[in-house]
């Protein structure tokens, strides 16, 4: 994969420019023997542009101060949460400045962006508590979902995780364990087969016992309905509720605020 993504850079002329997270483990065998101009970004100060005076507003939502080879170019306040979207955004303004477009042009732009459906999307209240859904299916994707959740005010955070298919369960099992452990409490539901036949290799309540083995406060039903029953009897004033997977797992979301 990263020669791959070397051969891609390496289609650039000598005029070209190409912007690339300098922090990434793959940065070195990506851009060898390159010609063209290389334009950093990334968290740490080593890059072209990278962030300073990191924090979040009441909503988690993100705020920081762009930084340009020492310059400070000024605050972004983004409309998401996650530091992982502080560098998202820092690779759309590095593109964006280096063919002429300007800072406060970047900084509305980014200012009325709402991220992708589905990317801890605000679904609403259920009294109050919070009801998120994240279409996070790997544990990469997970702990950034809840790194920007613990960013979030809350006063616990119920994940509700639905597993997407067997053989990426049982590929990453220790993974995905080690994930969902940044939650308050983990309500697993049944495990998405989506292309896969159940061959019985792994099921939702293994991680449910090695999740509860490790001190997490760890959950299984076999259905949505026996879920939504206990997320209502449960959760609590000023709680994050999160349905989290690729499946249909958001619809207990969904279904739990038409109640």
């Amino acid at each position: 994969i990263m020669e791959s993504f070397h051969t891609f850079a390496g289609n650039l002329k000598e005029d070209g420019i190409l912007v690339i997270n300098g922090d990434m483990d793959a940065y070195d065998t990506v851009v060898r023997d390159l010609k063209c101009r290389i334009i950093t970004f990334g968290a740490s100060d080593k890059n072209t542009y990278y962030p300073a005076d990191i924090r979040t507003d009441k909503k988690g939502s993100m705020l920081f101060t762009v930084m340009k080879s020492g310059t400070a170019l000024g605050e972004i306040h983004l409309a998401l949460g996650g530091v992982h979207n502080v560098t998202n955004a820092l690779s759309a303004i590095a593109a964006a400045m280096e063919f002429g477009i300007s800072f406060d042009a970047c900084k509305k732009g980014l200012a009325a962006c709402s991220g992708a459906k589905r990317r801890f999307e605000y679904k609403g209240m259920l009294g109050e508590v919070t009801i998120i859904d994240d279409y996070a299916h790997h544990p990469t994707e997970i702990r950034a979902t809840l790194n920007t959740a613990q960013n979030t005010p809350h006063n616990e955070i119920w994940l509700v995780f639905q597993p997407h298919t067997y053989t990426r369960t049982r590929a990453l099992f220790d993974e995905f364990v080690d994930a969902l452990s940044g939650a308050s409490h983990v309500v697993l539901a049944d495990i998405y087969a989506a292309r896969e036949k159940d061959t019985g290799m792994v099921h939702s309540k293994d991680l449910q016992r090695a999740l509860a083995s490790k001190g997490v406060d760890a959950h299984y039903f076999a259905s949505f309905d026996e879920i939504e029953n206990f997320l209502l009897k449960n959760c609590k004033k000023n709680d994050l509720l999160i349905t989290m997977g690729a499946g249909n797992v958001v619809d207990i979301g969904e279904h739990l605020l038409g109640k």
